[in-house]
């Protein structure tokens, strides 16, 4: 032979080697908890060797060999020994059908679901400050549509509520064009009633993931009931709430005190629904000077107080610490020479590698069918043998 047939031929012997290999890495065992079962089969020819000894004893017992061996003459010995054996074989196979041995498939990537976030911006006078160019809410603004088309391109679900007195706003969505829409007619000298009601937004922060969270628990067919929970007299949540296929996120943009609510028992609600509140100050600790609009909404002076001194309004760093630090969430301070949400679009990337990794998913192919129905066929054919030996 010469050599390059030998070399052909020991190709092709490698091929089908490794070709084996494969089949037997690519088989697995989806119900290994049942392996016990395999234990069944010396069970069951333990049971026929005992059986046959009894059976072998009870003869012996009757008397004399030559009228036993008359007896049983016409017994097919030979078919007992092989029903015995094809039924222990049989039993193997259905107890390795039970495991669910399967085999090649395909192998899909599954992809994380996003993020659900809720933007809380504060849109109350103080945001009118030129401390920063044009202004803390157009220069915010900007910085959230930068947001908003990052979270668009990671899949996320971001809510809105805009609130200065009183909070309003958009659900959960994955429909960005929206939130811009909604984000470009908000306007700071038209949000009435005046103030900074942090705990407010937060609350309609937490009602808009609710939503989320019922809407996504109902399915397809169900929508989402607009809720917040409230506690009975053991502190227990009434409202059974699912819990959450994402992680849930809120980020808090303010620029000052909270005036008319109380934003930490919110927060401390937030926690018991597993909600990570991030809580960004916008302006500087020694305050900005409160400004006034007329009717029409043009700049005239700022706000004075009874006795005619100017009102400042300061960022409450300490609250939104203790707010972060309750849900396990962080703060930080945007300085007017260094506005950015840079530090906003980190946190988020770091929670969306947590829980976006994509699921590499096998569907592979049962091989259950495999094992049973050569199983029944055996058990069919014990049953189908013959006890007794045919007549001459």
């Amino acid at each position: 032979m010469s050599p390059v047939v030998e070399a052909v031929r020991d190709l092709a012997q490698d091929a089908e080697t490794q070709d084996v290999l494969t089949l037997f890495e690519e088989v697995v065992i989806a119900r290994e908890d049942l392996l016990w079962l395999l234990v069944l089969v010396p069970l069951a020819a333990a049971a026929y060797i005992w059986a046959a000894r009894q059976r072998r004893r009870g003869l012996a017992s009757l008397g004399s060999p030559i009228l036993v061996e008359r007896l049983v003459g016409s017994v097919n010995h030979a078919s007992r020994v092989v029903a015995a054996v094809v039924s222990v074989l049989s039993v193997m196979l259905l107890c390795a059908g039970l495991l669910r041995v399967q085999y090649g498939g395909e192998t899909t990537i599954v992809p994380a679901t996003g993020l659900d976030i809720v933007l809380a911006v504060d849109y109350s006078k103080s945001m009118l400050a030129r401390d920063v160019y044009p202004s803390r809410s157009e220069r915010l603004a900007a910085e959230l549509q930068r947001f908003l088309d990052e979270a668009d391109r990671r899949g996320d679900r971001v809510g809105l509520v805009v609130f200065a007195g009183a909070a309003r706003g958009l659900p959960v969505s994955r429909d960005a064009r929206v939130l811009k829409l909604y984000l470009d007619k908000a306007d700071p000298r038209t949000e009435n009633p005046g103030g900074t009601a942090i705990g407010k937004a937060l609350k309609l922060a937490l009602t808009f993931l609710i939503d989320a969270r019922r809407a996504a628990a109902a399915g397809p067919e169900g929508g989402p009931t607009r809720s917040f929970p409230k506690e009975g007299k053991d502190g227990k949540a009434i409202e059974d709430i699912p819990p959450s296929e994402s992680d849930q996120v809120v980020i808090l943009l303010t620029d000052g005190e909270d005036t008319v609510s109380r934003p930490l028992e919110v927060a401390a609600e937030a926690a018991k629904l597993g909600v990570r509140i991030y809580t960004v100050g916008i302006g500087s600790k020694s305050g900005e000077p409160i400004q006034k609009f007329d009717a029409e909404g043009n700049p005239d002076g700022f706000v004075t107080d009874e006795q005619g001194n100017y009102l400042m309004t300061r960022v409450d760093d300490a609250t939104l610490k203790d707010i972060a630090k309750t849900t396990g969430g962080d703060f930080v301070l945007v300085e007017p020479d260094k506005f950015g949400l840079d530090k906003v679009s980190e946190w988020i990337r770091d929670l969306s590698k947590g829980q976006r990794e994509d699921t590499v998913t096998a569907h592979r192919e049962e091989g259950y069918a495999f094992l049973v129905i050569p199983a029944l066929l055996l058990l069919a054919l014990s049953l189908a043998l013959p006890e007794r030996k045919k007549g001459p």
